[in-house]
Formats: structure tokens, C-alpha cells, sequence
């Protein structure tokens, strides 16, 4: 009957902006004013934007809301970032009566499941859950993360069979999501018929495992406090678990060894093939239909005029840096694919994935507070249109190496084309930031 729905990007220069929602039942069509539906509501918001050419510091990207990943069947954020957050994905409990039930319950990674006859609102489930690093950086191994949770409390337990006992919430952690093994970090107990919603806080350690880790939280009335990760005791028990990426050190960039054999697929990919140069346009460019196009790891390696075909850019924008790629921001990998994994076609989402490299060392130049470590992506569905912003990412100093990926569905068009500046400066959004000392930009271009 109704939903609640959330989007983020980024604000470009100007002080007066606009957003707008459009909302109806048709074909897929993307456009401002989408008149051939036959049922649509188009509204606008207008508000005011701080002058952009004021600096300010952004040490890390904001955090991250999770989406409904169907192989781990729970809430998953698939970036690393300084946090992640459920949203609305979890309010609820599963079995609940009438309104209120769960979406996608049970949201757990092993099928452990809610058992509840309550109703929202008045009996008790977990509202929301949220991962974040203690000191704001990328959430790491070793370091100190936080778990903040929200549950609603019974507001009356009086009719109920056992109405003295009290309400227990466990916290459970995965440093490998994919072994489902969960290790106990706490129980807390209270006593419920206040109702409301109450904040949970637990401070743990990131430990050694897999990239992709996972939290659980088991929230009850008359538990004990020697629960298993799966166990329950009464009619009112709510489960729910939140996938997340950590950072290893470096990370390490994957060995694409397909490269060697261009003409074999990737596993699960329909089509796979690598980018040659196009002299026309001046860039690396996948020229048949593929549901993966790359620019391997030699097209785009380096920087400046070190890099083959330097600036490998559709519009001349240039590299800005000194004359190594082992001491500066270098881009040394591009690719983008189906997120299905089948041929890109309009409409369909795709993930542009890049690797770059950084300077270890950044001692001798200017660090004022404004300035950091920042990658921007950028498309166009056409070779004359102009760019498209899409989002930014920021790295930590002192890494080697990453790799970073980002979503956008593909408008209208038959060729496209991506691209990636990494460089270090205070946050500017451009599809060519000159301004900057020390970057590297490359463009893919690729078949639709």
C-alpha cells in the first residue's frame, strides 16, 4: 500500500538546486516528464545550496545503507566504506500478526528464522542495525568498530503466560560471512512495559577472516542469557544479521587471468572481452556487445607520459603529475559489466570497477585539511553528450593499493562511456578537475 524510498548523490556547484520524484505504472522509460504513462505523479522540490567554492574538510565518504543481497538473503553493503547501515530493510519481524511483518524475513545468512505472534508497535522486534568504525576511518581489521542498534520494547507483557520475565538482546559476529560461523560478543537484559524504541550500543574489535564479515542480533522476551545464535525460548523473538566489507591492509587487486585468453568468458559471464584502442576516439574501447568490457592492465597503467596513448581520454582532458606511477595517483585498471551478468543492454545496472594506486609516502608536500585522496565517476551514452556525474569515493593515506566499484543503470544510447579521476586536492566535482596537482583520469568506451 505504501513505501518509503531513499536515493543519494552528490551537489554539484550552484545555489538554488531542485529534485525531483516521478511515480507511476508503465514501461521502463527514463526522462524528466515521462508523458506516455498513462498514470504518474511528477513533483518537484526546490531548496538552498551553501556556495560550493567555500573549502570545508570531508575526511571519508558518508556512510552506507545496505541492500537485500538474495545470496546471503540479508541486508548487505557491498562497498567498504566508514559505515553501514540496514535503513529500513529489517523494521519489522517475521510472523508477525497483521501489519508490520518483516521484508524479506528472516534477513539471516543461515536461515535462522523470527518466531513471533506480536504486532509492530507493541510487542518486540529489532528496528534497524548499523556497523561504524570507532574513529571515523574505513572500517578495518584490527581496528575498534561499533555496533548501534534499535529495538522496540514490549509495552505491556501482562496477559502473557509468563508475564515476569525480562527482554534479552545477543550480539553475534561472523568475521566470514560465507562460513556462517558466529562467535557470542554480549547479552544485555531489561525489563520491558515501557515500550518505545531503545538504543543499543556494543563496542568489538574487526578480526582476521574474510573481506565480507557479518553482525547478528537475537532480541526476545524470557531468553537466557546462554543463548545460541539461532536459539529462542518464547513467542516473541526477533533475528536479524547485516553483511559488510572490512579493508585487509592493502587490498589486493584480483588477478584478471582472462586477459591471456580474450576470447573465454568470465565464469557466470555471458560474454567477457577486452578493450583495444580506438584512435578515432583516442581511448580504450570494447567494440561488440559483452556483458563485461576491460581495459585489461596495460592500456591505462601509468600516468602521464608514461601511459600508452596518453591521456586515453575522449576529450584530451590530461593527467597532472609527476613522471612515475610507482610515487603518484596512477589508475592502472577500468572495467564495467552487467550486474546479471548478461549482455549490457539499456536499462540494465552496471558496475564500473577500477584499481588504482597511491603514494605511500606524502610527507614532503602540502597537506592542508581540505585536501584528500579522492576518486570520481562519471559516464556519458553518447560521445557527444556531456558527462554524468555519479558519485565519489575517498581513499586513506598511506595505502599501496584498492580497488573501488560503483552502480549506475544505463540510459539511452548505443555507445557509452566511463570515466575515472583519481587524485589527491580538496573535494571538487568536474569531469576534469585541472585544478588539482596530482591525479590520473582514463575513459572506457563500450558497446550497448
Amino acid at each position: 500500500d505504501s513505501g518509503l524510498f531513499s536515493v543519494k548523490y552528490m551537489l554539484p556547484a550552484g545555489s538554488v538546486h531542485v529534485v525531483r520524484v516521478i511515480y507511476g505504472y508503465g514501461p521502463f522509460i527514463v526522462g524528466p516528464c515521462v508523458r506516455s504513462w498513462e498514470y504518474y505523479d511528477v513533483d518537484d522540490l526546490m531548496f538552498a545550496v551553501v556556495d560550493s567554492s567555500l573549502t570545508f574538510p570531508l575526511v571519508v565518504e558518508g556512510e552506507l545503507l545496505a541492500v537485500y543481497d538474495s545470496e546471503f538473503t540479508a541486508p548487505r553493503c557491498i562497498d567498504v566504506g566508514p559505515s553501514c547501515d540496514s535503513s529500513l530493510l529489517i523494521v519489522g519481524v517475521g510472523g508477525t500478526v497483521g501489519e508490520g511483518t518483516e521484508s524479506n524475513a528472516p534477513n539471516t545468512i543461515d536461515g535462522c528464522e523470527d518466531y513471533s505472534i506480536g504486532k509492530r508497535g507493541h510487542d518486540e522486534s529489532i528496528q534497524s542495525m548499523k556497523v561504524a568504525s570507532v574513529d571515523g576511518a574505513f572500517l578495518s581489521v584490527g581496528e575498534k568498530a561499533r555496533i548501534e542498534a534499535y529495538v522496540f520494547k514490549a509495552k505491556d507483557t501482562s496477559s502473557r503466560s509468563n508475564p515476569n520475565e525480562k527482554e534479552y538482546a545477543h550480539f553475534w559476529y561472523a568475521p566470514d560471512a560465507k562460513s556462517k560461523d558466529w562467535s557470542h560478543l554480549r547479552s544485555t537484559s531489561f525489563d520491558p512495559g515501557s515500550g518505545g524504541l531503545m538504543r543499543l550500543n556494543l563496542n568489538f574489535t574487526l578480526q582476521p577472516g574474510d573481506s565480507t564479515q557479518a553482525v547478528r542480533l537475537t532480541y526476545g522476551y524470557a531468553e537466557s542469557r546462554y543463548m545460541g545464535p539461532c536459539d529462542r525460548m518464547d513467542k516473541y523473538f526477533d533475528v536479524d544479521d547485516l553483511v559488510f566489507e572490512v579493508n585487509h591492509g592493502a587490498i589486493p587487486v584480483p588477478s584478471f587471468q582472462y586477459i591471456a585468453t580474450l576470447d573465454s568468458p568470465l565464469p557466470n559471464h555471458s560474454k567477457s572481452i577486452a578493450a583495444t584502442y580506438d584512435s578515432e576516439y583516442t581511448v580504450p574501447r570494447c567494440f561488440e556487445h559483452a556483458s563485461l568490457c576491460h581495459g585489461g592492465f596495460v592500456l591505462i597503467r601509468g600516468v602521464g607520459d608514461e601511459e600508452e596513448n596518453s591521456p586515453n581520454t575522449i576529450d584530451s582532458c590530461a593527467d597532472r603529475t609527476g613522471s612515475s606511477s610507482q610515487k603518484f595517483e596512477s589508475i592502472f585498471f577500468m572495467s564495467v559489466q552487467s550486474v546479471t551478468k548478461e549482455i549490457m543492454t539499456v536499462g540494465d545496472w552496471v558496475s564500473i570497477t577500477t584499481a588504482v594506486t597511491s603514494p605511500t609516502d606524502t610527507s614532503l608536500r602540502p597537506m592542508p585539511a581540505d585536501h584528500q585522496f579522492i576518486i570520481h565517476f562519471y559516464y556519458k551514452s553518447d560521445v557527444v553528450s556531456s558527462w554524468k556525474y555519479i558519485t565519489s569515493r575517498f581513499r586513506q593515506p598511506g595505502l599501496d593499493s584498492g580497488l573501488f566499484s560503483v552502480k549506475y543503470m544505463l540510459p539511452a544510447g548505443s555507445v557509452h562511456v566511463v570515466r575515472v579521476i583519481y587524485g589527491y586536492g580538496p573535494f571538487i566535482v568536474g569531469p576534469c578537475v585541472r585544478s588539482w596537482e596530482y591525479y590520473d583520469v582514463d575513459d572506457l568506451m563500450f558497446a550497448v
